[in-house]
C-alpha cells in the first residue's frame, strides 16, 4: 500500500503535461494465430498491409494484414531464422536499397542470452485480391549481436531510411539506444554501439502494469521519410523530430509525450499516413490509430533544464513529411557525465531514482 501511494504521489509531482490521444480503431486482428503481437510495421512494396509478428512461442514467421479488414493477406516464413523471442518488426532499406522487413529477436526477460539476433529479408510483393497466401523468403541476412555491457532485455527496433538500425532496451526508467553494425555477419558475433539514452519518468497514464508500465520501452519506429522517431511504453508515446535521420542528436533534446489509450498489453508502434498505429497482445486485439502529436522541437535545437518541463507545448511544430531522403547517421562526439540528455535536470534524476525504487517494489509485489 505504501509503495503504491508513494509511486502515485511522485507520479503526480513529476509527470509533465501530455497531449491527449484521440484513438480510432483501424481494424481488429482476424487471425487467431496472432495472439502475442509484439510489433507492427507498415508495408511499402505492398502499401495496403501492415506486418506483425508474435514473440516467443511462435515459429519463424510474420504476418501481412489488410489494413481495411484485419484479415491475413499472407503468412511469411523466414528462411534461415528461428524465433527465440521476436519482439519487434520494422520496414526499411536492405542490401542495394531494396525495401526489407527487419525482425528483432532480442527478447531476454532474464538477461541470460549470450547473443541476440536481427533478421532482414526482402519485403514481399503481395498479389492483389489474394488472402492467406503462404510465402517463404530467401535466406535471411543475420546479425549476431551482443551488448557492450552484457545481456539485457530489449523489445524495440527502429530502422532509418539510410538502413541504419537501432535497438532500444527495456530497462526500468532508462532505455539505452544501440546502433547495429553496418553489415550483417552470420559467422561471428558483433558488438552493438551505444548512441544514447531515453529517460522514462513516471507519467500517471493508466495502463495494466501501473508505474512499471510507464517507465519501460516496448516499441519504436522511424517514419519512412526519416523525419520522426517514436518510442512507446505501455502507457505513452514519445516523439522526436529528426534532422537527416540523426537519432543520436535528436535524443539529446526533449521529446513530445502523448498519453496513449489503454490497451490490454500495448507493445507495437509505427508511423503510417501521419498517424501512430498501436498494436497489443491478445487474440483478436484492436489496432488503434492516433494522430502524431504536434510540437516536437527540431533535432539539435538548444535545450535547457526548463525546456524539459515544458516540452509538451514548445513553440515549434512537427513538420509534415515531404521527402524520403536521408543522409548517414551521426554519433555523439562526447558522452555526458550523467549519461542522460541535457533536458533531464539533476532534480529529476534524483527523483527518478526514488521512483524506480518504488517501481521495483511494485513489480516484485505483482510477481
Amino acid at each position: 500500500m505504501f509503495a503504491a501511494a508513494f509511486g502515485a504521489a511522485l507520479c503526480a509531482t513529476l509527470a509533465a503535461p501530455a497531449l491527449a490521444s484521440v484513438a480510432t480503431t483501424l481494424f481488429r486482428i482476424a487471425d487467431s494465430r496472432i495472439a502475442e503481437a509484439s510489433g507492427i510495421a507498415p508495408g511499402r512494396v505492398s502499401p495496403g498491409v501492415v506486418y506483425m509478428q508474435n514473440d516467443s512461442g511462435d515459429t519463424n514467421r510474420f504476418f501481412a494484414l489488410d489494413v481495411r479488414t484485419g484479415a491475413t493477406a499472407a503468412t511469411v516464413t523466414v528462411t534461415g531464422a528461428r524465433n527465440v523471442d521476436w519482439e519487434d518488426i520494422a520496414v526499411g532499406p536492405g542490401a542495394g536499397g531494396r525495401s526489407s522487413v527487419w525482425l528483432a529477436d532480442t527478447g531476454d526477460n532474464t538477461a541470460g542470452r549470450d547473443e541476440v539476433q536481427v533478421y532482414r529479408v526482402a519485403e514481399p510483393r503481395l498479389p492483389a485480391g489474394r488472402s492467406g497466401v503462404p510465402i517463404r523468403t530467401a535466406k535471411a541476412d543475420i546479425w549476431r549481436l551482443r551488448y557492450p555491457g552484457g545481456a539485457v532485455d530489449a523489445e524495440s527496433l527502429a530502422v532509418a531510411p539510410d538502413g541504419t538500425a537501432y535497438i532500444f532496451t527495456k530497462t526500468l526508467g532508462t532505455s539505452t539506444v544501440y546502433r547495429l553494425p553496418a553489415r550483417p555477419d552470420a559467422d561471428r558475433v558483433q558488438t552493438l554501439h551505444r548512441v544514447g539514452q531515453v529517460p522514462l519518468l513516471p507519467t500517471g497514464t493508466a495502463n495494466p502494469f501501473g508505474l512499471a508500465g510507464q517507465v519501460t520501452a516496448t516499441g519504436a519506429s522511424i517514419s519512412s521519410d526519416g523525419r520522426l522517431l517514436v518510442v512507446r511504453t505501455y502507457a505513452d508515446a514519445y516523439v522526436w523530430r529528426l534532422r537527416d535521420a540523426d537519432v543520436a542528436t535528436a535524443l539529446r533534446g526533449p521529446p513530445v509525450r502523448a498519453a496513449l489509450p489503454e490497451q490490454p498489453q500495448g507493445e507495437g508502434i509505427c508511423v503510417r499516413d501521419g498517424r501512430l498505429l498501436l498494436s497489443s497482445e491478445g487474440v483478436h486485439s484492436a489496432v488503434l490509430a492516433v494522430p502524431v502529436p504536434p510540437g516536437a522541437p527540431p533535432a539539435g535545437a538548444a535545450t535547457s533544464r526548463a525546456s524539459a518541463t515544458t516540452s509538451s507545448t514548445p513553440p515549434t511544430s512537427v513538420a509534415r513529411p515531404t521527402s524520403d531522403a536521408a543522409t548517414s547517421v551521426a554519433t555523439p562526439t562526447s558522452a555526458r557525465p550523467s549519461g542522460h540528455p541535457s533536458w533531464v535536470g539533476p532534480g529529476l534524476g534524483v527523483a527518478a531514482v526514488a521512483l524506480l525504487g518504488a517501481a521495483w517494489l511494485l513489480v516484485r509485489r505483482r510477481r
